[in-house]
């Protein structure tokens, strides 16, 4: 005798409920209950703190006029590869003027290619940024990417010729290193049109998915459910994700008093 089943012959097996959800999608009914109710906690929890921090909120737009610095591509593929893992990145390679001048696109172009690898690898090393000779690969194959293109400013025009969000993420994915998340982000950064309903899924707001049970098949399900949640309380995508990445702390404080 199987001692494995458990259930008697002849007995049907018990019903699981299946949903089809607005996107076309199929879900267990059990699993749409957990998200409804992690999705009121954060709507709750978003227009909290919303309203709290709705004047800082509005500041960080203006980091819109970036997009005017002819070197604004290079910069922020730095600014990704500095703070790709950890965020305080940023301050050894970004914030130390040394090492950002030393990696400056001019800079690197008036070196020999053997010269400029050895640069680029030193100055990650030494900025303390995770995985430095891997980042330093990255960056030496958005150099050849961005002078293939004819410099940084030649590589921003044709970025932003780019018709709307997909084909802005599409050419940025091109770049070596960039994924789904920065493809988002270096537009985000400088509260570009075309990405204020976006999120940057990143190790934050996967803390946050972790904390209410919740389970994604992919990017994009875990960015379109965020993106719901933004629309029900009021924000959009931007808002939201800037939210989530600047105040983590209070955001979770505020889902745990819910």
């Amino acid at each position: 005798m199987n001692v494995s089943r458990t259930r008697k012959c002849g007995q049907r097996p018990a019903r699981r409920r299946i949903i089809v959800t607005q996107d076309g999608t199929t879900t267990l009914w059990s699993q749409y209950k957990d998200r409804h109710t992690a999705r009121e906690k954060l709507v709750i929890a978003a227009m909290k703190l919303a309203k709290s921090k709705r004047s800082a909120l509005d500041k960080m737009k203006d980091s819109v006029a970036q997009l005017e610095r002819p070197d604004f591509l290079w910069h922020y593929l730095l600014q990704s590869f500095a703070t790709m893992g950890r965020a305080a990145g940023w301050h050894g390679l970004i914030g130390n003027r040394t090492n950002y001048t030393a990696l400056r696109y001019n800079v690197l172009d008036n070196l020999s290619g053997i010269a400029r690898r050895q640069q680029v690898e030193t100055v990650c090393r030494a900025a303390g940024i995770r995985m430095p000779d891997l980042k330093a690969k990255y960056i030496i194959g958005c150099f050849d990417a961005v002078r293939t293109m004819g410099g940084p400013e030649a590589a921003k025009t044709q970025l932003l010729a780019r018709k709307g969000r997909d084909a802005k993420i599409r050419f940025l994915k091109s770049l070596p290193g960039i994924g789904d998340k920065y493809a988002r982000n270096i537009m985000m950064d400088v509260y570009h049109e075309d990405f204020r309903d976006c999120i940057a899924v990143d190790a934050r707001i996967k803390s946050i998915s972790r904390m209410l049970g919740l389970a994604f098949v992919g990017y994009e399900d875990q960015e379109a459910y965020y993106l719901d949640v933004a629309r029900a309380a009021g924000l959009n995508g931007w808002e939201l994700d800037r939210l989530i990445f600047n105040y983590l702390d209070a955001f979770k404080q505020a889902l745990r008093s819910l």
